[in-house]
């Protein structure tokens, strides 16, 4: 189970990357030490493109095709792993459960807009797990709270960022993307946590005067109208109907700073990762 769940990960193409990149620096690393030991051994490095043919030819060449059918092969086996997990009464005890929950969760119920990109989507998701292991053993009303905490913060600022982008010219498009997309973002990772509780509790979700139905549409027109808000010039107005949800505003900002910094560090980014989730949940 946990080779199968390892093979499963090189689903995107950042996994691949990163992987074949491993695999090169091994590759380097292991010429290096067999010219050194040639040398050590008084052979001489004569044989030195010999040794680099072995290196490159029988080594690299075939671990990278082994690579490339793999990564080919790991959708479908993720796949069967999410339908397996999510039938299971202990998938959130675990970080590898969890992971492939967050996994099924985000393909039923997110849809990203345009504007992000394969960062936001990797954001959103690591997001949620943090997030799902920190309160793994709180139980239900900590990731509701988490969810609604959240909620505030994309209302907070999803209304704030329609009212700039309306008041900007033309030539500021450029510089509302990185915003437009850390929202977008934190909509996403919102709409999973809400999943993620009914999903765990077996029930839906509730946010004070706000029921999980009307939560879910909310963010999901958030969602639609981050396009508008990063790819037109002139923004239509948000006119959602207010929340008003019962969190302070302060600490709907706190989130939302955590969260900017968050999104705008690459990933891991485990620190601010780190502040992140201790901001939502305490």
């Amino acid at each position: 189970m946990t080779f199968r769940r390892l093979l499963s990960t090189l689903t995107t193409v950042v996994s691949r990357q990163t992987t074949a990149r491993a695999l090169g620096v091994i590759c380097v690393v292991g010429y290096i030490v067999t010219l050194a030991t040639m040398a050590a051994s008084g052979a001489g490095l004569q044989r030195w493109f010999f040794a680099l043919l072995v290196w490159a030819v029988l080594a690299y060449v075939p671990l990278r095709i082994v690579l490339e059918a793999i990564h080919t092969l790991a959708p479908a086996l993720r796949t069967k792993l999410i339908a397996q997990t999510v039938t299971r009464s202990d998938r959130y005890a675990s970080r590898g459960t969890i992971e492939l929950v967050v996994d099924g969760l985000i393909a039923d119920t997110v849809v990203m807009p345009r504007i992000a990109t394969p960062a936001q989507h990797g954001k959103v998701r690591d997001g949620v797990v943090a997030i799902l292991m920190r309160v793994r053993d709180d139980g239900d009303i900590a990731v509701a709270r988490a969810a609604q905490r959240c909620l505030a913060a994309v209302e907070r600022w999803v209304t704030q960022s329609a009212s700039w982008s309306a008041a900007q010219a033309a030539h500021n498009i450029q510089a509302r993307w990185a915003t437009v997309r850390a929202l977008a973002a934190l909509a996403g990772m919102t709409r999973v946590l809400i999943a993620a509780f009914e999903d765990r509790a077996g029930q839906k979700f509730s946010a004070g005067p706000v029921d999980g139905a009307r939560a879910i549409a909310y963010l999901e027109a958030c969602l639609d109208f981050c396009d508008q808000l990063a790819l037109e010039v002139n923004v239509a107005p948000w006119t959602e109907p207010a929340l008003h949800l019962d969190i302070a505003p302060a600490l709907r900002d706190r989130i939302w700073d955590a969260w900017k910094a968050y999104a705008d560090i690459p990933s891991p980014a485990l620190k601010a990762r780190q502040d992140l989730v201790d901001t939502v949940l305490t």
